[in-house]
């Protein structure tokens, strides 16, 4: 009988191409049929993403204004639409928001649009402490 050496889980995170490759989904398919964007298998292996933690979403400090504006989008639509993607309190909306209030440019308008598309009591900012 041996015995094996636990070893911890990498932490994971989201790459650049694959934050890019949602942006494309939202952009340039139908925002009110994300799944018409992605495989079943994407569907299925990446609902996992709505319960990473913060740091998951490094790579997004990449992207511009704008692009994360339009993925705080993806993200508040894939909760209702894509079977598994509800992320409650580790929603990457979070995440997302949070870098763009540290850059000054989380609009009101876009804090109404997340409230008027979303089921989610966390969003737009998270859990209260």
């Amino acid at each position: 009988m041996s015995i094996g050496v636990w070893e911890p889980d990498k932490p994971v995170t989201i790459e650049l191409a694959q934050l890019r490759h949602w942006l494309e989904v939202y952009r340039q398919g139908d925002p009110e049929n994300l799944a018409a964007g992605l495989s079943d298998d994407e569907i299925q292996a990446d609902a996992t993403v709505t319960k990473l933690d913060e740091g998951a979403w490094q790579a997004a400090e990449q992207l511009n204004c704008e692009e994360i504006g339009d993925l705080v989008r993806f993200f508040t639509l894939a909760e209702t639409q894509l079977p598994n993607w509800q992320g409650g309190e580790t929603s990457p909306v979070i995440y997302l928001v949070k870098i763009l209030r540290a850059r000054g440019a989380f609009p009101d308008t876009l804090r109404k649009w997340i409230k008027r598309h979303t089921d989610n009591r966390y969003l737009p900012y998270g859990p209260a402490l």
